[in-house]
């Protein structure tokens, strides 16, 4: 997509994992930012083949405040100097995990006004403050780790062993429901960029 930009960072557990990069008038919006050495060269480079620099990040969102998701911020932080934001519920474990303290706490419904429309959806359940980014413009999700996929593109609620809560996580699924969405962008598995909703449906439907 023209301004979204998925990036291949590592494995976590095994699992391929990807963050977002968000190309706005104003700057670049980060979706996430990764946990090794590794996952910070990949995104370095991606911003190098686009003819950016780290200091072109002017926020990074957090979708949910585990690990393989957050514990580069310190260093992300330091070079881009971008607003940090996460979901309301995770914002004390984001601080106490990287000692970097989220300067804006949205909730459900609440908007931030580039790149067409960036929406925070809250589901909670994987983690207290778990978010969805759902991109107006695009119709699409970031569905963050709210669903994990598989290689061939199936769908499943997140595995009980990364959830804080397995029952809420899987119940609330219900939520995307009420969006109009063609594509949905996962941290681990494959993509789907058409027909996404459909899907999810079915997801949730198997989840009730």
């Amino acid at each position: 997509m023209k301004g979204l930009r998925a990036v291949e960072i590592a494995k976590a557990d095994g699992l391929d994992t990807e963050v977002y990069i968000l190309e706005c008038g104003g700057g670049l919006i980060l979706v996430d930012v990764g946990f090794t050495p590794q996952c910070h060269e990949s995104i370095s480079a991606e911003l190098g083949e686009m003819g950016v620099t780290w200091e072109d990040v002017k926020m990074i969102i957090i979708t949910h405040a585990h690990g393989d998701h957050m514990d580069n911020l310190p260093q992300v932080r330091g070079l881009t100097g971008a607003e940090v934001v996460i979901g309301e519920g995770d914002e004390g474990r984001l601080y106490e995990s990287t000692g970097v303290k989220a300067d804006v706490i949205l909730g459900h419904g609440d908007l931030i006004g580039a790149c067409g429309g960036v929406e925070i959806v809250h589901v909670p359940g994987h983690s207290d403050g778990n978010l969805c980014l759902y991109l107006r413009g695009y119709k699409t999700i970031i569905a963050g780790d709210t669903i994990f996929g598989d290689s061939e593109g199936n769908l499943e609620a997140p595995p009980e062993k990364y959830c804080e809560d397995v029952v809420e996580a899987s119940k609330n699924l219900s939520i995307l429901a009420d969006y109009d969405f063609d594509a949905l962008l996962l941290s681990h598995g494959k993509n789907t960029m058409a027909g996404a909703k459909e899907k999810v449906l079915k997801l949730i439907e198997v989840c009730a």
